[in-house]
């Protein structure tokens, strides 16, 4: 894995708590593992991995007041959910810390919610965001042998493990999401 600068370094341990720090690292490093298995770019899937949530917890003002000073759309489900802002603020954010790969920003712009045609970088960063060793929920376990095994099953079975917390939680689902599914079982 290509190891981030210290700028970038400093400024995640300005942003993020030890928890989450801890929980970048395990994605960047499960990332470029992935990557590796797969055949696509080990730094940018680490680099990725690791920027994913480098705003994950900005106060929801913060998050909002950069959206709207970047041009960022702030849509009915991120006023309903600020925190779906962390992926978009959080690429156009890590641009402003020198990262340029079009690729590496549009991993971390749709780790969160999915998008249906999602790069196999993009896929990568959004299956270990959810299975990095960090993660401790019912099922993970067989989820992580699923993703080595066959990745696009274990990527659909990822989305529909995000899609199952949100139903439990009785909120709406994000339309990039209902598309993101939709392409999943249609890529199958």
């Amino acid at each position: 894995m290509l190891m981030p600068d210290k700028v970038i370094l400093a400024q995640l341990r300005k942003n993020l708590s030890d928890e989450l720090l801890h929980h970048s690292q395990g994605v960047g490093e499960t990332a470029a593992k992935l990557a590796l298995s797969l055949g696509c770019s080990e730094s940018k899937a680490g680099l990725a991995g690791l920027l994913h949530d480098c705003v994950r917890e900005w106060p929801h003002e913060k998050l909002f007041a950069f959206a709207r000073e970047h041009g960022i759309e702030t849509d009915r489900f991120a006023l309903r959910c600020p925190v779906l802002l962390h992926a978009p603020v959080g690429a156009a954010v890590a641009r402003t810390w020198g990262i340029s790969d079009p690729e590496i920003l549009a991993a971390i712009r749709n780790h969160t919610l999915g998008f249906p045609g999602m790069s196999l970088l993009e896929q990568i960063v959004y299956v270990a965001d959810k299975i990095e060793p960090g993660r401790i929920f019912s099922g993970v376990e067989e989820l992580r042998v699923l993703v080595a095994k066959d990745f696009k099953l274990g990527l659909k079975q990822a989305a529909a493990h995000s899609i199952a917390l949100v139903l439990h939680k009785n909120h709406s689902l994000h339309p990039s999401t209902v598309s993101f599914w939709n392409w999943l079982v249609e890529m199958r």
